[in-house]
């Protein structure tokens, strides 16, 4: 295999160095050891050797991830297929339900037969009453619901706690931009070796915010972020996903601009207003 012979002639740390792919999922490379990886976590490091070592190098670890991911797929459709239930099974469960469907429904009108009938005493005193709701004056049984319906408990509505007589609508208006803000913020998640995989192409825009260097590229093959230092990463209007080393997964199908701040190994998902802060109110 190319990649082992790679690493004998450059040593592996020369290798994790240029690379940027942990020593973990390295040997685990070499060793045709693909489980824990996702298809593009897979595909991202076999992108990034043949960009430092030359495509033609690793035509052996593509066959290896192709038929690993291959099986894995099979093996899948399989599992899916045996756990299926076959149609004679399907058409027996269905008039088992049927059957009992009717019991249930014959036993509930047989109940309500014997419960609504009754004795003959029993319909007779029925028919009365009916005959005395008939004789009663319209006015009086509208009068009886309207009072029922005043009677009614009201439903208590989410009322907002009133303002202090000392807050002013400046101080009420702080609070609650803290509040929002508070409810918006996003967590940073660590990330190792994350590489951004367009499904079309994609722009993106990189801010050094130390240096206040921009780059920008279209590209659809997937790019390595470098999580050292802090600096800003913008997408254009594309669909892409985002996969690490640690097995995180994040998909972004939504086709609209996205904004992330890098802090030396940790990432989170800003929006435009912190990236403006972020670049000194400056936009791409």
């Amino acid at each position: 295999m190319m990649l082992e012979k790679i690493v004998e002639q450059y040593g592996v740390e020369e290798v994790v160095a240029k690379t940027k792919i942990s020593k973990k999922n390295l040997e685990k490379l070499m060793k045709g050891d693909f489980s824990g990886m996702t298809r593009p976590q897979a595909y991202g490091f076999l992108k990034i050797l043949q960009r430092e070592f030359g495509e033609s190098e690793f035509d052996d670890l593509k066959s290896q991830l192709d038929a690993w991911f291959l099986q894995a797929e099979s093996e899948h459709n399989q599992e899916i297929f045996i756990a299926s239930e076959t149609p004679k099974e399907i058409k027996a469960k269905r008039w088992i339900v049927i059957a009992l469907g009717l019991v249930v429904v014959l036993t509930a009108f047989y109940l309500a037969q014997k419960e609504f009938i009754g004795p003959p005493e029993q319909a007779q005193q029925a028919m009365e009453k009916s005959d005395v709701l008939d004789s009663l004056p319209v006015k009086s049984i509208e009068k009886e619901s309207s009072q029922v319906e005043t009677e009614a408990p009201k439903k208590e509505g989410s009322v907002p706690p009133p303002l202090d007589a000392g807050d002013s609508l400046e101080s009420s208006a702080a609070r609650m931009q803290n509040v929002v803000e508070e409810n918006t913020s996003q967590p940073y998640v660590p990330l190792e070796n994350a590489v951004i995989t367009p499904h079309v192409k994609l722009w993106l825009g990189v801010i050094d915010l130390k240096t206040k260097k921009r780059s920008a590229k279209v590209t659809d093959s997937p790019y390595e972020i470098d999580s050292k230092g802090k600096r800003v990463i913008v997408t254009g209007h594309g669909r892409f996903e985002i996969s690490d080393a640690f097995g995180n997964l994040f998909k972004f199908n939504d086709a609209k601009k996205h904004y992330f701040l890098i802090d030396d190994g940790m990432v989170k998902e800003i929006d435009f207003s912190e990236f403006k802060r972020l670049t000194g109110g400056k936009g791409w």
